[in-house]
């Protein structure tokens, strides 16, 4: 999954670059005053004494995130996105630019940071869970996902960096929690590895099981996948979407087993398993128990063949 995150990370911080290609559009945006009840009043006025605001802080809402940023509106929009707050500081002839997201959940922003951070390492000074470099620093608290970008990279700004990061934070009260994230089971999970998924978008950064939203999960169904490393099995994918009822689960499976990837050449089909050969000679398989779906993807062995 590295490979994906990494790619996601990298278009978000290019604008006119929209995630599976499209024309750009310039950005446009709201200038609205700051509110307390609003990600736009999180906005710090200056990250020092001799910073300043460059402009008036503007938010985009919605669909008009992608004349936000075109790389990977939509998979904030399909996480669950309500608006963004971004505000740039200027000192001389340098700048920092603040993006404070709101998104409908604890969990809606989660996934956001989950996805972007890949590998990435927490930066000394930072408060809470937040990763970055001299470029970016990112952070996620409650409903909220933050970042402030430093074009160049220049190390003296970092201080700075992590200033107005630490006072965004310090503004929301509480960090709401992510019960999805305790599906996956402990042993042998890789730390650092899990996702959240709930779409078509999300879904493509884990593994391609087929087009559209295979899964029925409509944005509002949430799974989650971890990579594993485990004595028996080796190295793998596991990903697991809890769904509001047994009946809601059987569809999806029937919808994976119909809309099943062409490339993926399927071994096994009975009403509760599939499991199935990718193009790379690794092997997946899918199961439904009660309300999950449970899907391991890129074993070394075919799971029926190496059960006991």
């Amino acid at each position: 999954m590295a490979g994906i995150v990494l790619a996601l990370l990298v278009l978000s911080t290019l604008p006119g670059c929209r995630w599976g290609g499209g024309v750009s559009v310039a950005p446009r945006a709201q200038e609205l005053q700051q509110s307390p009840v609003s990600c736009l009043g999180l906005c710090p006025d200056a990250p020092g004494p001799e910073w300043t605001r460059a402009e008036r802080a503007r938010r985009f809402i919605g669909q008009d995130l992608f004349n936000h940023i075109d790389g990977a509106a939509e998979v904030f929009l399909e996480m669950g996105f309500r608006e963004v707050a971004v505000q740039r500081y200027a000192k001389a002839d340098a700048t920092l630019t603040l993006e404070v997201y709101e998104m409908t959940t604890p969990t809606a922003a989660r996934g956001m940071y989950l996805s972007l951070r890949g590998r990435g390492t927490p930066v000394e000074g930072v408060v809470g869970r937040n990763f970055g470099n001299p470029f970016q620093v990112v952070a996620q608290k409650d409903r909220y996902f933050i970042q402030i970008n430093n074009p160049g990279g220049d190390e003296k700004r970092l201080s700075s960096m992590i200033r107005v990061v630490n006072d965004v934070q310090a503004a929301i009260p509480d960090d709401g929690v992510v019960p999805v994230l305790d599906l996956l089971p402990a042993p042998g999970l890789v730390p650092g590895s899990e996702v959240v998924v709930c779409g078509p978008y999300t879904l493509q950064g884990v593994f391609t099981l087929g087009e559209g939203d295979v899964l029925l999960m409509q944005g509002k169904t949430i799974g989650v996948a971890g990579d594993y490393e485990t004595p028996a099995a080796g190295s793998f994918t596991r990903l697991i979407v809890q769904y509001a009822n047994p009946e809601a689960a059987q569809a999806a499976y029937a919808s994976l087993a119909q809309h099943l990837d062409p490339y993926l050449v399927v071994l096994h089909r009975d009403e509760r398993e599939l499991v199935f050969r990718d193009a790379n000679g690794k092997y997946g398989v899918a199961g439904v128990e009660r309300d999950r779906l449970d899907i391991r993807v890129r074993l070394q062995h075919n799971p029926r063949e190496t059960r006991p």
